[in-house]
């Protein structure tokens, strides 16, 4: 009996036309290499003849998966960060143009490491594949604890704690401080303050970068540390407080986030203070802002957009099945306005000077 027009076509029904098994039907459709390509060709064209729709709900309960992958905010109640900073914007998007070329969705998940158990709510009720964790946190055992249930897990942080195995993305935090730091000591600053909460791995690194690069000129004892939160707010708000303590105590001022930098530069005209002349500031991230900043802003170079897209295709392999090792990546320093080094920098200019691909 001739199948009803009407009635939605199915697996079963290629099959008999293609003169194949359902299960073969399914691999080609799938584009499974155990199929030889012209077997999947001649296929997909009879599927594709049929208007064959593959049923992706059932497809994903049968396969016990989502086809999501939760990506998580972990800097804390207090560190400042939320979706709406920059660095989280330019990350989460690369993160989310990825994640849809391997055809997955993304479940945002903004705080959850508040919970007690991420593995039930994220990937035990199949709300998600796997875990991508913007920030290792203060304290990391929450993500320890969902590396070790089994849970496909990649983490933007910093250094590799001990005992830690998940997989975790990070830049070179040691040498941006590093960079940041010799870039003021080479423009004869020899008072300067570093703005950041070092509880975080991330910040840590790029504070021990600092450090190194003042012990290696014999500075060491000048090394000062304000703890200032991911945020303009927090970064105004320290700066305000330490001259009406002490006046302008400090020459040079190098930040954890360039959203910090910022701040702590409005705090410095808001009381009277010239920058760069009278401190040079350098920020870290170069976010899209930070070249029309006023001053434009010198900062070190984070990849952001790679490092989100390196965290999806690690994700993917192992979901595959198949072991990560951590990556760094390297940074570049930004010199701009803000430090005096540049004085006649256009942010025009580089928008230009960026290649196509860039832009």
């Amino acid at each position: 009996m001739p199948k009803d027009s009407s009635s939605p076509v199915s697996m079963s029904d290629i099959a008999r036309l293609a003169g194949v098994s359902e299960s073969t039907v399914s691999r080609a459709l799938n584009n499974n290499p155990l199929i030889n390509e012209k077997t999947r060709e001649r296929i997909q064209k009879i599927a594709s003849s049929m208007n064959y729709k593959i049923n992706e709900s059932a497809r994903n309960l049968r396969l016990q998966c989502s086809h999501t992958i939760s990506v998580v905010i972990n800097t804390g109640h207090t560190g400042g960060q939320t979706f709406s900073d920059p660095f989280m914007i330019d990350m989460i998007g690369a993160i989310a143009d990825r994640l849809a070329e391997h055809k997955y969705d993304l479940l945002f998940s903004n705080r959850i490491s508040s919970r007690s158990d991420w593995h039930s709510y994220l990937v035990g009720s199949r709300r998600a594949d796997g875990v991508i964790v913007i920030g290792q946190g203060v304290d990391d055992a929450p993500l320890r604890e969902l590396y070790e249930q089994g849970d496909p897990l990649v983490v933007w942080g910093g250094t590799k704690r001990t005992g830690a195995d998940y997989c975790i993305v990070s830049s070179d935090n040691q040498m941006g401080g590093r960079q940041a730091t010799e870039h003021l000591l080479g423009l004869g600053r020899s008072r300067i303050i570093f703005l950041g909460d070092i509880a975080h791995p991330e910040v840590n690194g790029r504070f021990e970068g600092y450090c190194s690069a003042l012990a290696a000129v014999e500075m060491a004892d000048s090394a000062r540390q304000l703890d200032v939160a991911f945020s303009s707010e927090s970064g105004y708000q320290s700066i305000i407080e330490l001259i009406e303590r002490e006046g302008l105590s400090f020459d040079g001022i190098f930040t954890a986030s360039d959203s910090i930098a910022m701040g702590a530069i409005k705090a410095l005209q808001a009381c009277g203070h010239w920058v760069p002349e009278e401190v040079a500031v350098v920020g870290f991230d170069d976010i899209p802002s930070a070249p029309f900043f006023t001053p434009p802003l010198t900062t070190v170079r984070q990849n952001i957009h790679r490092g989100g897209e390196l965290m999806v295709e690690k994700m993917m392999t192992i979901i595959s099945g198949q072991p990560m090792e951590p990556e760094v990546l390297s940074t570049e320093l930004v010199v701009r306005g803000s430090c005096g080094a540049n004085p006649d920098y256009q942010p025009v200019q580089e928008f230009f000077q960026q290649s196509p691909g860039e832009i």
